[in-house]
């Protein structure tokens, strides 16, 4: 199961740019993430694959769980 609670995200220390995102799949779901153009959507993956950093991003609040280990 994958669980994303409330989480926010900031590039370079200033920039909100993820705000209160939460959502659960449960084992063996296929979940879409639908929106506008800048809603957010690719922030979201690369918060939940760990690869903000690459993009001086950061998870600031919340959390992400993949099988009761925190990512």
């Amino acid at each position: 199961m994958l669980s994303v609670n409330n989480i926010e995200v900031i590039y370079d220390h200033v920039i909100l740019v993820l705000k209160g995102v939460s959502l659960d799949v449960p084992e063996g779901y296929i979940v879409a993430i639908l929106g506008a153009n800048g809603a957010g959507k690719t922030t979201t993956l690369k918060a939940i694959s760990n690869l903000l950093q690459a993009e001086r991003g950061e998870v600031t609040k919340g959390s992400i769980q993949f099988d009761d280990f925190e990512v």
